[in-house]
């Protein structure tokens, strides 16, 4: 073959094989396209079906298995105030923790609502006159440890989350270095729980020294101990905690090799939209089904649960008021005329409407007076976040049994938030929880 010749044919080779190369490059992108919308749509049915789970169309609900509920379904785009959310005496799941959050003292779970207030709207600092941040902050020892010893990581990981999201003042150094010196001490090798859920917390400390090398860490070791179905430990709990915090630390889950860790989330759904766990005999598991409507929320929005608040975001959070026709312990009185007469201003859902541009009121202290002590009335009014005005009163006598005082407004709606103490001479003593309600004037 002359030279002319054998370059003719090795010119049809290489067509030959560009040509074939293109063929497969260009039949393999619709596939994989195709694979990844399937599993897109796959995520989208599966979160409907989840929240479905909750819903509950004659209103029974029991709220008091509601904690991190109010963080999976409001991030799949439901509205918690709602009245599809509300129980036959038309109260929300935040009406039930206004008073059972009264007597929680672990850092975790008043972090755990704390979040949950945060996403649907409402500010922690202030949910019924009380404010969770510093009850978390206030519990953090001298090693920076925040939450219990049964469940160190996880509740002191959520204590962080709940205080970087709204940017509250803690030793948050400290908080790092003990969550850096402790995330594996409970892990059996085997489990990835811990790890996963740390990367929550390592999201917000960043700018710490040593946090992105851990997290960089964590997700090398995640990776490692991935199995070949997409599963860890074999479980659906383990996986559906590696889903969620591997979004949280900017993974794509929906694309290789998190992918099939979704498909095997995905794979395990009961019908009725629940999840079981590793170890529930293929029956539903309360704890897995509340986790798993999160890690769908999180795989189909592909953005973190958790973020930091602007300072628009902070200053737009309502302050919760608790539902009812009438602020119990106080009376209220529309301008001076009224209260001369006695005429009591009368409430609609705990919000009275005024209309001579004057508030009056009166705060009864008739059992507190009875243990002889001075009583102390603190009056706020508040615009939103705006403290408007104070008004404070005091009784000496045990004989004093309400206390009143009074406020000029101009047009708006205004949070009233009534507190109690003990004297006024020496730092106060609170006696009882406050009281607040809404007053609208017109």
């Amino acid at each position: 073959m002359n030279l002319t010749a054998r370059s003719g044919k090795r010119v049809m080779t290489w067509a030959l094989t560009v040509s074939l190369s293109l063929t497969a490059f260009l039949g393999s992108q619709p596939a994989s396209a195709a694979s990844s919308k399937t599993l897109t749509s796959r995520v989208y049915t599966a979160l409907k079906d989840s929240v479905k789970y909750y819903y509950q169309d004659d209103q029974d609900y029991s709220f008091k298995t509601f904690d991190w509920e109010l963080i999976g379904l409001v991030n799949a785009g439901e509205d918690l105030t709602g009245a599809k959310w509300q129980d036959k005496n038309e109260l929300t799941a935040f009406d039930y923790w206004a008073t059972a959050i009264k007597e929680e003292k672990e850092p975790g779970q008043l972090a755990k609502l704390a979040i949950a207030l945060m996403k649907n709207g409402y500010d922690p600092t202030n949910f019924n006159g009380i404010n969770l941040l510093e009850k978390i902050a206030d519990s953090q020892e001298s090693d920076g440890h925040m939450g219990d010893d049964q469940w160190t990581i996880f509740n002191h990981v959520l204590s962080i989350v709940a205080l970087e999201m709204y940017d509250y003042d803690y030793d948050r150094e400290e908080a790092a270095e003990f969550l850096l010196e402790h995330y594996d001490d409970y892990s059996k090798d085997y489990y990835t729980d811990d790890e996963a859920f740390t990367l929550h917390a390592l999201s917000f400390l960043g700018d710490l020294d040593g946090v992105e090398e851990e997290q960089t860490e964590i997700i090398d070791y995640l990776k490692e101990k991935q199995e070949s179905d997409g599963s860890f430990a074999d479980s659906p709990d383990s996986t559906i905690e590696a889903i969620t915090a591997l979004v949280g630390a900017g993974e794509n889950v929906l694309a290789e090799p998190w992918s099939k860790s979704v498909e095997y989330v995905l794979d395990k759904q009961l019908d009725d939209g629940s999840f079981p766990s590793a170890w529930s005999d293929g029956k539903t598991s309360e704890m897995t089904t509340e986790k798993g409507l999160i890690a769908l929320s999180v795989a189909k929005k592909g953005t973190a649960l958790f973020d930091r608040l602007t300072t628009k975001e902070k200053k737009e959070l309502d302050v919760y008021l608790p539902q009812g026709d009438h602020a119990e312990g106080v009376t209220i009185y529309d301008g001076l005329s009224n209260l001369l007469k006695g005429n009591e201003a009368t409430a609609s859902k705990n919000t009275y409407t005024i209309k001579n541009k004057q508030l009056f009121v009166r705060a009864d202290v008739a059992d507190l007076a009875a243990q002889d002590k001075d009583v102390a009335v603190l009056v706020k009014v508040m615009k939103g976040k705006t403290l408007v005005d104070t008004g404070i009163v005091e009784a000496t006598s045990s004989d004093v049994t309400n206390l009143t005082t009074g406020f000029t407004l101009t047009k708006g709606t205004y949070t009233v938030e009534v507190n109690f103490w003990e004297g006024l001479d020496d730092k106060p003593t609170v006696l009882k929880d406050p009281i607040i309600f809404s007053v609208t004037v017109k």
